[in-house]
């Protein structure tokens, strides 16, 4: 990054804000957002939010921890809101993982997630956002500057995304951030409790082995430890009906075979201990619970752990919106 010009015009924009009346204009409030965009490049950040989720069914609260170590390692803790961590997202020098430690689970698979779906966790990425995005809207409520925007890549579930930040002496730091669908109805809602740059971090807090089977992270399920055989049927099925249900006790897995103009289908399993990859998946965001995206244009597969369980849905009609509404629709639901 060009760091002398970013401290030369970081330098300019405070004089200027000093000498002139009245609030920042856009143009300035950008500049400066570019500038801190740029410098946390080198700077260790860590935040914590709660994640409000609108669903058909309610609401589901979830706790969000992220640390950044510069300049590409990055880990996202995602937890009930109790602060108990479920599952762990984390880029380090050897690839992208999804660690779930109550199972002692590590999947590992590519991908560029944090610039296509991730930014709404990393600081550093909304920043970016905001900054690229030519049809961007201001506006100020108190002391918080309000930025909204078209959602990035577009999606079903989500059109529009509104950033809220506080100026501070060390520029601005992040407040809310809320996905807004067609009708404006916030979907997700992102409120920041904490946020601190210069944080140190050891190799150890980025080692999806160890998050794995950390004692400390590991978080309790029910499911997973009950002995009864239980299974969760989306919500969202776009009229497919379900035609074929086997429940597997000895096994202990479910397959449920909906049929239709929609047809797919959902196993639900409790998945073993131990490492899997998928070199040609990516991660795709179900909005507190992390999903992975296998397959090709032909037949797709989407897995996803929620309550200890492995659900792995199947479809050659559905598209990869439609997908995610389903998963999104068995989050929160009690088993049968």
């Amino acid at each position: 990054m060009r760091k002398a010009a970013g401290f030369i015009l970081a330098a300019g924009l405070a004089v200027g804000l000093v000498a002139g009346c009245g609030a920042p204009s856009k143009q300035n409030v950008v500049s400066q957002l570019q500038t801190q965009a740029e410098e946390l490049d080198a700077t260790n950040y860590q935040s914590t939010a709660i994640m409000t989720v609108q669903m058909d069914s309610g609401s589901q609260k979830y706790y969000v921890e992220t640390s950044f170590d510069s300049p590409t390692t990055y880990k996202i803790a995602l937890g009930d809101a109790n602060k108990h961590i479920n599952q762990i997202i984390v880029r380090n020098e050897n690839g992208m993982f999804i660690v779930s430690p109550s199972l002692q689970k590590v999947f590992r698979f590519n991908g560029n997630w944090a610039q296509n779906q991730g930014h709404i966790y990393l600081y550093d990425q909304i920043l970016e956002q905001i900054v690229k995005t030519p049809d961007l809207k201001m506006g100020r409520a108190g002391q918080e500057t309000t930025f909204t925007m078209p959602i990035t890549p577009k999606n079903d579930v989500v059109a529009t995304q509104k950033v809220s930040l506080m100026p501070t002496s060390n520029g601005y730091q992040p407040k809310q951030i809320v996905l807004l669908d067609s009708k404006d109805k916030a979907v997700v809602t992102i409120d920041f409790t904490s946020y601190k740059q210069g944080v140190k971090f050891s190799n150890g807090d980025f080692d999806p082995q160890k998050l794995a089977t950390s004692e400390g992270n590991a978080a309790k399920t029910t499911m997973a430890s009950d002995n009864a055989l239980t299974y969760i049927e989306p919500q969202q099925t776009f009229g497919a009906k379900i035609d074929v249900l086997e429940p597997d006790a000895s096994a202990g897995s479910t397959l449920l075979h909906y049929t239709g103009p929609y047809g797919f289908t959902l196993d639900e399993s409790r998945p073993a201990p131990g490492v899997s990859g998928l070199p040609s998946a990516e991660l795709v965001d179900l909005y507190g619970v992390p999903g992975i995206l296998s397959g090709d244009d032909q037949t797709r597969q989407l897995t996803w752990f929620n309550d200890g369980i492995e659900f792995s849905l199947t479809s050659s009609q559905l598209s990869l919106d439609q997908m995610e509404s389903v998963a999104i629709s068995t989050i929160g639901q009690t088993g049968k």
